[in-house]
């Protein structure tokens, strides 16, 4: 399935805590960070189905496989190189300066970006999370129309609307098509106001 080095195929890997993926996913990699560790470990996350992969300067860093809704491939792949310069970018920082327990502690409130605190972000998760809200939104759309739920998906993956009329066969004109597709976002987004948003 290789198409350049964004695209990979990794249905040879066990995922995460070992259970199979279902017809509609693929597994997809990611950077076992402390926080991911504290997110997979209630899900049953088995450390023998860990890899270590070596970066740049034979770096290594620790890489799980998640199940994952087929056709986000890209999108996955570009969050999770983002994922490892970000592991790496941390561990260049450890290596280039020791820090003692209470230097660490003093430089996590340290307001010229030098400090480091583990704690003191969730983007990550939050980019995870709206990643799953947004497939539980595509699902929870197509269940009320079919067309809807694809035109969603295709938004999410970037494409223009003249693009999803070449793709979705609305059976409607083009000025019909392009009212469908602000229906359908407007659907979305109070779907997701109801229901994904804090």
């Amino acid at each position: 399935m290789a198409k350049n080095e964004y695209y990979r195929d990794f249905s040879n890997r066990e995922s995460f805590n070992g259970i199979p993926c279902r017809s509609d996913e693929e597994l997809v990699p990611a950077v076992l960070t402390k926080e991911m560790k504290v997110t997979l470990k209630p899900l049953g996350l088995n450390y023998d189905n860990v890899e270590t992969w070596t970066f740049r300067h034979g770096k290594k860093v620790p890489v799980v496989f998640i199940p994952n809704k087929k056709g986000l491939m890209d999108v996955y792949m570009t969050f999770f190189n983002s994922e490892v310069e970000r592991y790496l970018k941390h561990l260049d920082e450890v290596t280039q300066e020791e820090l003692s327990l209470d230097e660490f502690l003093d430089n996590i409130d340290d307001e010229d970006g030098k400090g480091f605190d583990p704690t003191g972000t969730t983007e990550n998760e939050d980019r995870a999370m709206l990643l799953m809200a947004i497939e539980m939104l595509i699902d929870e759309l197509s269940l009320q129309d079919e067309e809807m739920g694809k035109i969603l998906r295709l938004l999410a993956d970037g494409f223009q609307k003249k693009e999803i009329l070449d793709q979705v066969n609305l059976g409607k004109g083009k000025t019909q098509g392009y009212a469908f597709i602000e229906k359908t976002q407007k659907i979305a987004l109070k779907l997701y106001n109801d229901k994904y948003r804090d």
